[in-house]
């Protein structure tokens, strides 16, 4: 017996196999307004439940508590559709139909919640975990996972207290009771994870509720270790910055023409040095220390350095707040771009060296002075030697040469003298010859009278001779004069003394066997060369005593000229002096 389909509670119809509708109840027809008797079910649903429903009408099945089950969306509307398994004697089926739109919404709305929810616990770049009432560990993300270096297993049911440091677990405890007790809560503290790797993160736990009773603790782990040393770099780099004593400014690279690039940080230094706070100094320009003395030619070296992007070191004069000027040592660095969005900036080294430049002006002044009384007590050495040595000559050598003519004519005149007599007095007058040849050395030796007579040339080319002679060192004398003018006064003077200074070092020190000395002077310039193939010497390791080569180098710098020595060990010694050229006398 088939019951009245309208005594079938909720919305019904009967279908036949094809999918007609042989009857409907009200129920159904308050559905869709086009559900109809007559009508083809397979014409209202959407084209992919259509298998499904020829499925169900087509299947045999004399089970009376089967039944067949599908979703099918008519228009708008998504709908769950029962097929009874047993058929009626027409071979017709009951079918139940269900509005379930709302509730496959709500569905996937739940699901999609629960998407997020997940989402968000196991993609959170934080270190998130669920905890129980105990503070046991329920669950947690990779980032845990990471941050302690455990795994999932490792840390399931273990108490996240047990991976806090000793020092911060009363925090951690008070925190979590906060949580137990409705009240989110935060803390900072040390994570000792596997192998004892220590990691600070500030943990912030969030009461999880149902029903409005806290059911356990959501944590959230942020990692703060790389944050945390940075900070820790900032406040000592900060810390050591306010106590240097240099000014430290960092500047934005453009623009370099007026007002110029202003300045985004300041060390506490810059009011030691100037007077200014760096709340005076923040947005504005290193320009504002440039007054009247400030170097144009400073600021422009300075100016070109930057515009290449290449460092620069450089001295001028800046101004303090007062108008006090002072001498300011500036070493300024580019600081490149962090990456294609990120900007340049300059950082500059400041230091006041008004007092180291005022002692080196004095030191200057000092050598100046020391040079310029050393010149003067070097022009009367040569003055004194040229008077003594004009002295031996004329009045000393004379007198001797009248000694030997007078026992030259004594001899003669005295015939009746025993030979014994004669012989002494001979003796006597060789002694006197050797006594005047021995004052002609001396006095050349002081002052060779040709130094002022003939030049430097001939002067060296006979005291080179001399020392041939008496050393017998192998000489070799090369001179290239300009004209028929011969070099004489001070830097005739100074050649001459130098190369005496040469000789005399090589006869002592050098055991060498051969000297060549070269000569060249030109319109501006006079060189003179010395080489030999001695012993040589270190020229790195300063001689404790002896004054040969530091006297040598003064005489030179006096007269405004260079001097170079180049020597090693078994190599010999080469020294070159070049100092300019006298006006000369013909």
């Amino acid at each position: 017996m088939v019951l009245p389909i309208d005594t079938i509670p909720g919305a019904m119809l009967r279908v036949d196999p094809a999918g007609g509708i042989c009857e409907l109840n009200q129920a159904a027809q308050k559905l869709d307004s086009g559900l109809a008797k007559d009508e083809n079910l397979f014409d209202w649903i959407s084209e992919n439940s259509r298998e499904n429903l020829k499925f169900c009408l087509h299947s045999e099945n004399h089970n009376p508590d089967h039944s067949r089950e599908f979703e099918a969306s008519i228009g708008t509307r998504r709908f769950r559709f029962a097929i009874a398994g047993e058929t009626c004697p027409d071979h017709s089926r009951f079918v139940q139909i269900t509005d379930i739109t709302e509730y496959r919404a709500l569905s996937e709305r739940v699901a999609m919640n629960e998407q997020r929810y997940r989402s968000l616990f196991t993609e959170n770049p934080d270190a998130v975990c669920s905890l129980d009432l105990n503070g046991r560990l329920v669950e947690t993300n990779h980032c845990t996972d990471h941050l302690t270096g455990f795994g999932k297993e490792q840390l399931c049911n273990a108490p996240w207290e047990s991976l806090v440091d000793q020092a911060d677990r009363d925090a951690a405890r008070l925190c979590f009771d906060a949580a137990l007790a409705g009240r989110p809560c935060s803390y900072r503290c040390t994570v000792i994870g596997r192998n004892g790797r220590r990691s600070i993160a500030e943990v912030t736990y969030i009461p999880t509720l149902a029903d409005g009773e806290v059911v356990g603790v959501f944590g959230i782990a942020r990692d703060k270790t790389e944050r945390h040393r940075l900070e820790e770099s900032r406040r000592l780099l900060e810390a050591c910055m306010a106590q240097i004593q240099d000014v430290i400014i960092i500047t934005e690279t453009e623009p370099l023409d007026e007002p110029g690039p202003p300045i985004i940080y300041v060390n506490d230094g810059v009011e030691r040095m100037t007077g200014f706070r760096p709340d005076e100094i923040l947005g504005k320009t290193p320009r504002m220390f440039q007054g009247p003395e400030t170097d144009a030619r400073a600021l422009e070296r300075i100016r070109k350095a930057l515009e290449a992007r290449k460092p620069v070191k450089d001295v001028l004069v800046n101004y303090c707040k007062d108008g006090e000027p002072f001498w300011n040592e500036i070493e300024i660095v580019p600081i490149p771009a962090a990456g294609k969005a990120g900007k340049a900036y300059f950082a500059s080294v400041q230091r006041d060296i008004t007092q180291s430049m005022q002692r080196e002006s004095e030191l200057r002044r000092s050598r100046e002075e020391l040079r310029r009384l050393s010149q003067a007590q070097e022009q009367i050495l040569e003055q004194e030697r040229r008077r003594i040595a004009r002295d031996l000559h004329d009045e000393l050598g004379q007198t001797l040469t009248a000694l030997k003519l007078s026992l030259g004519m004594a001899l003669d005149d005295m015939n009746e003298l025993l030979p014994d007599h004669v012989r002494r007095l001979e003796k006597i007058v060789g002694h006197v010859d050797e006594a005047v040849e021995k004052v002609r050395d001396i006095s050349a030796n002081l002052r060779p009278a040709m130094l002022d007579d003939l030049g430097f040339e001939a002067a060296a080319e006979w005291f080179l001779n001399e020392c041939e002679s008496r050393t017998g060192l192998g000489l070799q004398w090369n001179s290239e004069p300009s004209g028929e003018s011969v070099l004489k006064g001070d830097v005739a003077t100074a050649l001459f003394r130098i190369l005496q200074e040469c000789m005399t070092n090589i006869s002592r020190h050098s055991d060498a066997s051969s000297v060549c000395v070269d000569y060249r002077e030109s319109d501006e310039r006079v060189t003179l060369d010395v080489r030999d193939n001695g012993a040589g010497f270190d020229p790195g390791k300063v001689r404790k005593s002896g004054f040969g080569l530091v006297g040598m180098r003064e005489r030179v710098a006096m007269m405004g000229g260079d001097l170079t020595v180049e020597s090693a060990i078994g190599k010999g010694v080469h020294i070159s002096v070049m100092l300019p050229r006298e006006e000369v006398t013909q």
